[in-house]
């Protein structure tokens, strides 16, 4: 049943320009975490599962279509000549292209999760609205939410920015059955709140499913500076992080990215300059100098902070993918492997430390592949990246290389047969 019903199209509602944001540009082009809103929407929209995307463009959309075009986003325009009249007149110019039953209508200066689209778009009943349970989920908006009153049974009783008795807010996502909206009548000048009312006026059943994660109506500039600091609590850090993450890197990486997310770097491009910064530090401390062994220690800390920089961007501007993780991976495993040979050079390159050296390295590469081979059960190592990099950083640092060699290699190995023990226990 949920499959048969489920919405396959979006009506990507990008027509306004936003006065309050202060800005001559289109309001969907403003960047928010690393991303313009109407970017992060249809990267959204295709990670919940939308297979066709129309977005209604208004004011200056010459500008938007040039985006579109230079970001190769997969969607549908529709140009709306009237979009000055009111948010419904860019529902129904959308409405004209859908030729389907059902599609989600989403505005567009709205930031949203995939996990809330994808439960929203697989329920069943005709007309749905995605429900917020706090007024401001983010930061103060210089405009009255939509609230929304509920019955017993979850269905929406009222709508609107003036009810004193209210179970929620509106979100920004609706379902809707398209036959319902062109039912009703349509007055000039109409809000896209308008016609949901009068869908309630007309007896039309509009059922309610509760917004879990993180959404934010992106009302003005200082809702975008909130929204930002926001997203990082909640996408930079990782559940999984160890305390050496938490404590330490997490502290040099997160001011970072706040700033970088004001730019157009890439998450890609972070992982290359992290990956840059460890190379850098692992040629000095080769050298074996004293000082310059120092610099590198230090450096090596740096990399492991800034290896975290991409994860973040990606997490946060919503660009996460299997590609950028696959390149983090496999850089990682290349920096490793150079701050080990570093610091087999920095020894004298003696059989000794080639001997300790070759242990250390299998220990960090054999580490990583059991996570990767167990990512899907419950099988955690404790001896992960970040405390392997201070650990050699720290040999750098105190001049005594061979001692940070063996101090990995006995540890990541007796880590990595520990992980085997337990997968192959998992995986019965």
């Amino acid at each position: 049943m949920v499959k048969e019903n489920a919405v396959r199209v979006a009506l990507l509602l990008a027509a306004g320009r936003g006065l309050r944001m202060r800005s001559t540009r289109p309001k969907v082009l403003r960047r928010v975490g690393g991303t313009t809103l109407l970017e992060r929407s249809v990267r959204v929209l295709r990670q919940a599962g939308v297979e066709r995307i129309i977005v209604v463009l208004g004011y200056r959309a010459d500008d938007v279509v040039a985006t579109i075009k230079d970001r190769k986003l997969p969607v549908e325009v529709v140009v709306n000549p009237d979009w000055e009249s009111g948010t419904a007149s860019s529902v129904l110019a959308g409405l004209s292209q859908i030729g389907e039953r059902r599609c989600l209508v989403v505005m567009g200066d709205h930031v949203f999760e995939a996990d809330d689209v994808r439960r929203l778009i697989q329920t069943p009943a005709g007309n749905v609205a995605a429900v917020g349970r706090s007024e401001q989920p983010v930061a103060e908006s210089s405009t009255r939410p939509n609230r929304i009153r509920l019955r017993d049974d979850g269905s929406v009783a009222g709508l609107g920015p003036d009810l004193d008795e209210y179970d929620g807010v509106d979100a920004g996502l609706s379902v809707v059955d398209v036959q319902d909206v062109l039912l009703v009548t349509y007055r000039e000048r109409e809000s896209w709140l308008e016609v949901r009312q009068q869908l309630l006026a007309h007896g039309c059943e509009m059922q309610s499913r509760e917004v879990r994660g993180l959404w934010a109506d992106v009302d003005t500039p200082e809702t975008v500076r909130a929204l930002e600091r926001s997203m990082w609590r909640r996408y930079g850090p990782k559940p999984t992080d160890g305390v050496i993450a938490r404590v330490l890197n997490r502290r040099i990486s997160g001011p970072l990215t706040r700033l970088l997310l004001r730019t157009r770097l890439s998450p890609d491009v972070a992982t290359a300059l992290a990956f840059a910064v460890t190379l850098i530090a692992a040629a000095l401390v080769a050298t074996g100098d004293t000082w310059l062994m120092v610099a590198g220690g230090l450096g090596v800390v740096l990399g492991s902070a800034l290896d975290g920089v991409d994860g973040e961007l990606a997490r946060v501007s919503a660009r996460a993918s299997r590609r950028g993780a696959t390149l983090d991976t496999l850089l990682d495993r290349y920096a490793d492997l150079a701050v080990v040979l570093a610091l087999v050079l920095a020894t004298g390159a003696t059989r000794t430390a080639w001997a300790w050296g070759f242990a250390a390295a299998v220990g960090c590469l054999l580490i990583s592949y059991v996570h990767a081979v167990g990512r899907d059960t419950d099988v955690r190592l404790l001896f992960r990246r970040e405390f392997r990099l201070l650990i050699f950083a720290l040999a750098a640092i105190s001049g005594f290389p061979l001692w940070g060699l063996i101090a990995v290699a006995i540890a990541a190995n007796v880590d990595a047969v520990r992980g085997v023990a337990l997968l192959l226990r998992a995986l019965r």
